[in-house]
């Protein structure tokens, strides 16, 4: 352009130039233009001011006489050309003839120069990144190489270089990660170098936002896991801090081995390591299974409050806290809580305090478990009932509870309940005139005209408060008020000649009895109720095989027992009778059960 121009060949004075005059002159002038031009631009950020070192340059650069126009090479040592960004674009143009020491020196110093913005986006991806790739290539993928020290100083200064200019420039697009950085991290992950693997883990964030989930399952969860095992404990814990950011995209299969490796941290002889283990265990606790969790996290809990370093037991203590919605209200009574009350007295302070804290907060869950349970309980009688109130509570305003009736596997046991109170004195009882106490009788009779005894609208009668009078056994019965009371069975009465020996009536052929008078039906006590009343005055008639007791069925579904006249029997010789003993029970056959006339109840 003109304005760049020198005067003798903006007027065409070339008969100057052809006078000894320096080559660089003509240069010289245009180069002088251009730098006012730079430094006085309204956006150059100078204030439109020359910078002072370079104001007497530019003076003599632009010297009207070519002769006197300085030479342009010691311009750089000025010292507005002595800058960062002037420097790495020197060495990058000549970046492949330096040595090695020089190389390493001027990689380590390029994250700095980046972070103070003295070289530009283009530049970084351009020119330093190519180069970078070029280097892996030649140590990182050459095992032999690196075990060289000072190619592998050279791949630990590349390495961080690398993951800054990719978080910087290329993670705004993720077409250029893509490209530049993915291919590499298989070979980044293959170096057996613990610098390198610490400085890839550092970055291990970026790479779990930028690349996609079957190569950080693949590429990167697989080689990164033999840091578990690592000998040196800075790299196991380091490995497990940065494991927790790629655990949202492990596969099954990964977390499964991940937890193998968990419980195996868990007994790391380093603390620290066993303390951020079971943190890690309580963040990572809603992305594995329930199966997993219910391997991992209660015993790692449990077993970490056993350890004897305090921050460990405190952070279990949390962990339980974080995870308790992944515990059985069972597991927190039984297990959680007999593992977290030993703390309440631990020797820390802060052990105690969350101790109790975790007390408290699990109380308030069982307590509300418990509440549930009752009125789930409840819920399931009422539905069971109908509705109903509960056997052998009373109606209000009647005259007594209707007690649960006896099924035919509790007969025996009815029986039992039924002899037990009638043995209590009731009212309108009637004592013996001839000594010793009858078996009162809970029903009164009101003597009919004809001598013979009619029950006075009887209720429906409780089956187990059933007196042996009701059943018609002995003479206390409310139909025979003129007994004697008791059993009226005595020896001498069977056998005075008024009743011939037989007026007892108890006749054994009434019975069933066998004419040798060996029959066990003597001693069924239940025989008696197919006894048929006998008429006033009468001998007692044989019961037929067909004769038996019978419940009518009433409307709410019990039976009431109607009472029959008992035989009477005196004792006309008045002499002391004798009480027979209790006549011994006998379980009825089964067909009999099913067919005595109590089925009803």
């Amino acid at each position: 352009p003109a304005d760049y121009r020198s005067p003798e060949r903006a007027s065409g004075r070339y008969d100057v130039l052809q006078q000894s005059t320096p080559v660089h002159s003509i240069d010289c002038f245009s180069l002088a233009a251009l730098i006012e031009y730079v430094y006085t631009h309204p956006n150059a950020g100078t204030n439109g001011q020359v910078p002072a070192p370079l104001k007497k340059a530019l003076v003599r650069m632009k010297n009207d006489s070519p002769k006197l126009r300085p030479r342009l090479a010691p311009l750089l040592k000025c010292p507005v050309f002595d800058n960062p960004y002037v420097k790495a674009e020197m060495f990058l143009d000549e970046v492949m003839s330096k040595p090695v020491e020089e190389k390493i020196m001027f990689l380590q110093s390029l994250p700095d120069v980046l972070n103070r913005g003295s070289l530009n986006e283009n530049v970084a991806i351009h020119k330093i990144l190519p180069l970078l790739v070029m280097g892996l290539g030649a140590t990182a993928g050459n095992e032999s190489a690196m075990t060289q020290d000072v190619n592998r100083r050279e791949t630990l200064a590349i390495v961080p270089l690398l993951f800054q200019i990719a978080e910087s420039y290329l993670a705004k697009t993720p077409e250029l990660f893509q490209r530049h950085i993915t291919p590499l991290v298989p070979l980044l992950f293959a170096v057996n170098d613990r610098g390198v693997r610490g400085a890839i883990l550092q970055k291990i964030s970026l790479l779990e936002s930028q690349l996609d989930t079957s190569t950080i399952n693949s590429a990167v969860f697989e080689p990164m896991c033999s840091g578990f095992s690592d000998s040196s404990g800075p790299l196991r814990e380091l490995t497990l801090k940065s494991t927790i950011v790629l655990v949202p995209k492990l596969n099954h299969s990964n977390l499964e081995k991940l937890v193998r490796y968990l419980v195996r941290l868990q007994s790391d002889p380093e603390a620290s390591i066993r303390t951020n283990t079971v943190i890690f265990i309580g963040k990572i606790a809603p992305n594995l299974t329930d199966m997993s969790r219910q391997k991992l996290i209660l015993p790692a809990f449990m077993r970490s409050m056993k350890d004897p370093f305090t921050p460990c037991r405190l952070s279990a203590l949390r962990a339980v806290l974080s995870c308790q919605e992944y515990f059985t209200q069972k597991d927190v009574a039984e297990k959680v809580l007999p593992a977290v009350v030993p703390h309440t007295l631990d020797a820390a302070n802060d052990v105690r305090t969350e101790a109790f804290k975790v007390v408290d907060t699990l109380l308030v869950s069982l307590r509300t478990e418990s509440k549930k349970m009752a009125k789930d309980e409840a819920d399931r009688i009422s539905a069971a009932t109908c509705g109903m109130k509960p056997v052998g509570t009373s109606e209000a305003g009647g005259g007594g509870g209707i007690a649960a009736s006896p099924n035919s596997g509790s007969y025996l046991s009815g029986f039992s309940s039924w002899m037990a109170t009638s043995s209590q004195p009731g009212e309108g009882s009637n004592e013996s005139s001839g000594g010793g106490g009858g078996i009162p009788s809970k029903k009164t009779m009101t003597p009919a005209s004809n001598g013979a005894s009619t029950p006075k609208g009887p209720a429906a009668p409780k089956f187990s408060s059933l007196s042996l009078s009701d059943a018609q056994i002995g003479g206390a019965s409310k139909y025979n008020n003129n007994s004697g009371g008791g059993w009226s069975d005595d020896e001498d009465l069977m056998g005075s000649p008024a009743t011939g020996g037989a007026g007892d009536g108890w006749d054994d052929g009434d019975f069933g009895a066998s004419p040798d008078g060996n029959d066990d039906n003597d001693d069924d006590f239940f025989a008696s109720f197919a006894s048929k009343p006998a008429n006033p005055g009468g001998k007692v008639g044989s019961l037929g095989a067909g004769s038996r007791l019978t419940a009518p069925r009433k409307a709410t579904g019990m039976s009431s027992m109607t009472s029959r006249a008992a035989p009477q029997m005196k004792s006309s010789s008045g002499m002391k009778i004798k009480k027979q003993p209790k006549p011994a029970v006998k379980k009825l056959p089964a067909s009999t059960l099913m067919d005595d006339g109590w089925d009803d109840f």
